[in-house]
């Protein structure tokens, strides 16, 4: 019996593969992100931390905007200290929302990663259609503030659905 398959990468076992070694003959190498997301006050996608709670819910809102206005800065302090670098996966929304912070991390030299418009929306969701336009509008955005196109994207909600694979390489990223 044969299968279904993707056809985007050949099977290749660990013992067949080239030994690989990171920059400076490292062995291990360890990804640092950090998700700068935006969500719609009071309406939307959100995660319940008081299920059946009044609407609209000011405690799901409150916990995220928190995130934008203090907690990622002290991420930040920390990866500063700690002298790593990382990638910030970016809504779009995020340069008309909190703009200080996605120039702070492009300061800080980090990979920006494409990361929708908003978490307010499931890219998974959508039509093929649909879904195009979102990465198309996430891309152009990110491209024209960055002066660069990303290479990498994680869907909003981490939500992807049959077509993106081919829709994101059709845009041109690589991961």
């Amino acid at each position: 019996m044969r299968l279904r398959t993707h056809n985007r990468y050949d099977y290749v076992p660990l013992r067949g593969r080239a030994d690989y070694t990171w920059p400076n003959g490292r062995r291990l190498a360890v990804y640092f992100a950090l998700n700068l997301e935006h969500f719609s006050y009071g309406e939307g996608l959100g995660a319940e931390l008081a299920p059946g709670g009044p609407q609209p819910d000011i405690l799901n809102f409150a916990w995220r905007d928190y995130g934008n206005r203090v907690g990622a800065w002290y991420m930040l302090d920390a990866f500063d200290a700690l002298q790593l670098p990382m990638a910030a996966l970016v809504n779009s929304a995020m340069y008309d929302y909190a703009p200080a912070l996605v120039a702070a991390c492009r300061a800080r030299g980090d990979e920006i990663v494409g990361h929708g418009r908003t978490n307010a929306e499931r890219q998974g969701d959508l039509d093929e259609a649909a879904e195009r336009a979102l990465i198309g509008e996430a891309t152009t955005r990110l491209t024209e503030a960055e002066g660069r196109s990303p290479d990498g994207w994680l869907g909003p909600w981490i939500s992807h659905s049959h077509f993106t694979p081919d829709l994101l390489a059709e845009a041109g990223y690589r991961y």
